[in-house]
């Protein structure tokens, strides 16, 4: 979708499924009606969003557009518009806004798992119903992209993401650029993957349910130091909040999401570069190879 597409029926629509998912069973709060009678253009849609501008590790992210509208347990959420993959691109997203640093021996921990697991779940009504009604979301745009149909050759990535179109789009284009790719949807089922695949690098999702990319980065750490000569396998966590390197230390990297196309391989090729190189000279590593899709 490009911004000039955002015309104020459009707009109306993916309003009225937000809070009818979002405030379903109760009653929508004043803050959270907006009077669309008087929208005209696109310009009068993108007058009522405020531009959040991102933590920029990379030096380049793309544009984050945003709308408080909250739900029925959670004041914070916001229906979202975000640039994704190239300049110019964009989709419709719930941003949960619920990415507090909460310890998991603190007392809160558990009833701010349950507020967390409540909204992803008001998130995944909101984006289905958008796409039934032709609204493109993440997934849509995972959808468009042309798939990769060569076998790639080069070094192995573990991507990590709980959201579908997120990781799909991950996994396009680390392939398109002939990474090898195996994909997680959950941080458990990347650890049990990464025991047995030996990734080269992992690009793993912050914000996920249950066992975040924190948790998960100082799990893999833990393994390398008990494992003897096991190589230490770079970890790259994709945020879409604001979070400091030093407060991970087990990660090598951040960056935005969603991902920037050129950012996205920016931060990989750093963190490969003579594994890169090894295999556009050789065409291929030892091991077995992972085909596309």
């Amino acid at each position: 979708m490009r911004l000039e597409d955002l015309d104020p029926a459009l707009f109306e629509l993916g309003l009225a499924i937000y809070l009818h998912h979002a405030y379903e069973g109760c009653e929508t709060p004043e803050s959270a009606q907006i009077d669309v009678s008087s929208l005209r253009t696109a310009n009068d849609v993108l007058a009522l969003f405020t531009e959040e501008v991102p933590p920029n590790p990379g030096g380049e992210s793309h544009r984050h557009l945003v709308l408080r509208l909250g739900n029925c347990g959670y004041p914070h959420m916001k229906l979202a518009l975000m640039e994704f993959v190239d300049p110019g691109q964009w989709f419709w997203s719930v941003d949960t806004h619920d990415r507090a640093q909460i310890p998991a021996g603190s007392p809160d921990w558990a009833l701010w798992q349950s507020l967390r697991k409540d909204n992803l779940a008001i998130k995944g009504r909101v984006e289905r119903a958008w796409r039934e009604a032709g609204i493109t979301t993440a997934r849509v745009v995972a959808e468009r992209l042309t798939p990769v149909k060569r076998e790639c050759r080069g070094p192995l990535v573990l991507v990590v993401d709980d959201e579908d179109g997120m990781r799909s789009v991950a996994v396009n284009i680390l392939q398109g650029e002939d990474y090898r790719v195996v994909e997680a949807s959950s941080g458990d089922e990347a650890l049990q993957l990464f025991d047995s695949i030996h990734p080269d690098l992992v690009l793993m999702d912050y914000e996920m349910p249950e066992m975040d990319g924190a948790m998960v980065c100082a799990e893999l750490r833990r393994r390398e130091l008990v494992t003897a000569g096991h190589p230490h396998t770079p970890v790259l966590l994709a945020t879409a909040g604001q979070v400091r390197l030093s407060e991970i230390p087990g990660a090598d990297g951040f960056l935005m999401k969603p991902y920037h196309r050129t950012l996205l391989l920016s931060f990989v090729a750093h963190q490969l570069p003579e594994k890169k190189r090894d295999c556009d000279a050789s065409g291929a590593e030892d091991g077995p190879g992972i085909a596309s899709d």
